[in-house]
């Protein structure tokens, strides 16, 4: 089988080290093959993650360039740790897609160090009439142990010794052993961790023709006579798929939006006006498995379509003025209108803002787990939450949902959000709701104000508070409400800070034990990884049904079912014969019900 490969780094190899032969191109022509001397290519870096999390997917891609005409050769040979489980490999072009297939011969001729293995790939690349086509090689692995690993190249070439094709290494040196590998700009190092949990949730579509469906209105028809920016959260190790769609199957049908992810893993913008289709640029690679924030603010004063990754400009993509009337049908994730492609990914914080938000507004607020009143912000899904396929969006407007099909699992989620909420305390003090607050740093506050919901209510402003600023740091506050009985309310302080940012705190209920004849506390612990006890107390002899349900609303499991006694009880749920995800146990009693979310991670 004739093969090359080669070693790189991030840093282009060009820049950093002379230039190394990395590909073989060789013309296929009546039967016959030939070595074209000089017709070989270059890898310029390789982009591997610098953390990774324990069995969770992830990519690396590398990258060169085939140089000449006629088809040829891409490989590559990589030593990575015996704990990372290989899935495959495979390479793109402009004009192709293929499988790379394993090669133990080549392989065999290095000597992997001690709980290493080397792995060699390669096949053939479709004859082109193009002088220089660039090349991308996706290798996926899964890693089976924590801790630091090192992944080390080596490049080589196929030539011909007395007749007869043979492999040649080309590494610094001549160096032909993996152990003997000592220049740092050939060996890149990772960290295996295990996945951090932010007590949030995520959505997971494996594929399988699951995807969300946004309703037909008015603010997901997406006009492009007006502002918006999309912007979620996403992992995933798919190419050529869209993440978020209105584009029907062809391009002969106007579309004003699509998010999707290239055939090169990098994340790109399209539109079309029925005749002519536009694209962005090719961007940041993040079809490596990891969690990565992208942005989509769309300006029709200009129109032009800002992408961003990670908080950072990645591309532009500016369309004529026939594009302003473009609106579409609905909206949907994961898929295209006509559901004839799926991707497998993970979403967490689904927002829809109703302006032309920018770099800075973007990158302040990457990081921060919303509530879902910020100022502009139209709708929020946090995926924390949903039933019979419906997951709730929490906005200022009219009730607002996503439509999940084929079951889509909702996760623990591993994304770096900060859950920044505020230490606010609320307690019923006979007719009266005592709350209260504490504050270290107030620099940057222009105040708080206290917010109380009834149970079926938006919330209103009940309180203003202008901050002290005392020299000292630590400042309590405390106000009061009027307590009538009878009745569920909810409380939650609002900080408004100078820059124009606004937090919320936890919402605290008071009232459901003068309500109900029961209490239903938070299951522990919560995530759990196969069980967990869920705890209550009864004020009086009744009867209690205490059933547990999936995402979609489904009965899992019954818990309790039966008349009990006043007093307190523990009931142990044990999942370990169930998919990860987010489930909800509800109970129910004579006075009323109250029903609690809990996850499960695997």
């Amino acid at each position: 089988m004739n093969f090359s490969a080669s070693t790189v780094n991030r840093i282009p190899v060009a820049s950093a080290v002379p230039r190394i032969y990395r590909f073989l191109v060789i013309s296929s022509l009546l039967g016959a093959i030939f070595l074209f001397h000089g017709c070989l290519s270059l890898i310029d870096g390789i982009i591997i993650p610098a953390q990774v999390s324990l069995d969770q997917e992830f990519l690396v891609a590398v990258d060169g360039s085939v140089i000449g005409h006629g088809g040829g050769m891409a490989g590559l040979v990589v030593q990575v740790p015996e704990s990372f489980e290989f899935l495959g490999a495979t390479y793109v072009t402009s004009s192709a897609r293929r499988v790379l297939r394993r090669n133990g011969n080549v392989a065999a001729r290095y000597r992997a160090e001690k709980g290493h293995v080397v792995i060699a790939v390669g096949d053939s690349i479709p004859s082109s009439r193009e002088t220089d086509a660039d090349v991308r090689v996706l290798l996926r692995f899964v890693p089976k142990q924590a801790g630091p690993f090192t992944v080390k190249f080596a490049s080589g070439v196929v030539v011909m010794q007395n007749g007869r094709l043979a492999w040649r290494s080309t590494d610094p040196a001549d160096l032909r052993d993996f152990g003997e590998l000592t220049d740092e700009r050939l060996v890149r190092t990772l960290q295996v961790v295990y996945a951090e949990r932010n007590g949030t949730a995520a959505i997971e579509l494996a594929g399988n023709r699951q995807h969300l469906l946004c309703p037909d209105s008015g603010l997901f028809r997406l006009p492009l006579d007006r502002d918006f920016t999309i912007e979620t959260w996403c992992a995933t190790v798919s190419t050529d798929a869209p993440l978020i769609s209105s584009r029907p199957d062809d391009f002969n049908t106007a579309f004003p939006f699509e998010l999707r992810i290239s055939s090169w893993g990098e994340a790109q913008v399209r539109c079309a006006d029925g005749h002519h289709s536009w694209s962005s640029e090719r961007g940041p690679f993040i079809a490596d498995g990891m969690w990565h924030h992208l942005a989509v603010s769309w300006c029709s004063d200009s129109l032009r379509y800002v992408l961003y990754v990670d908080g950072h400009a990645a591309d532009t993509l500016a369309v004529p003025e026939l594009m302003r009337g473009v609106s579409a049908d609905q909206l949907v994730i994961g898929t295209n209108l006509p559901r004839t492609q799926f991707v497998r990914a993970s979403f967490d914080e689904l927002r829809l803002w109703e302006t032309c938000r920018n770099e800075q507004e973007i990158a302040y607020y990457r990081d921060l787990a919303l509530s879902g009143y910020e100022t502009n912000l139209y709708v929020l899904f946090s995926f924390d939450n949903g039933t019979d396929g419906h997951i709730a969006g929490q906005s200022q407007l009219d009730s607002l949902w996503l439509f999940a099909y084929n079951k889509p699992r909702l996760v623990v989620s591993t994304t770096p959000l900060r859950i920044e909420l505020l230490a606010f305390n609320a307690v019923l003090d006979e007719d009266s709701v005592r709350m209260s607050w504490e504050t270290y740093d107030e620099s940057k506050v222009r105040g708080y104000e206290v917010e109380k919901r009834l149970e079926s209510g938006k919330y209103t402003v009940i309180h203003h508070i202008e901050p002290l600023r005392t020299a000292e740091r630590h400042q309590e506050y405390a106000v009061t409400d009027n307590w009538r009985g009878r009745e569920i309310a909810y409380y939650r302080l609002r900080k408004l800070n100078t820059d124009g940012t606004v937090l919320f705190s936890e919402e605290v209920p008071i009232g459901t034990e003068t309500i109900l004849n029961f209490v239903l506390e938070d299951n522990v612990p919560n995530p759990f990884t196969e069980s967990t006890e869920i705890r209550y107390t009864l004020s009086k002899r009744t009867r209690v049904d205490l059933t547990v349900y999936d995402i979609m609303g489904s009965e899992i499991r019954v818990l309790v079912s039966e008349r009990q006694e006043a007093g307190s009880y523990t009931v142990a749920f044990d999942g370990s014969d169930l998919p990860g995800g987010m489930y909800f146990y509800k109970m129910r009693t004579s006075t009323g019900s109250q029903t609690k979310k809990m996850y499960l991670a695997k």
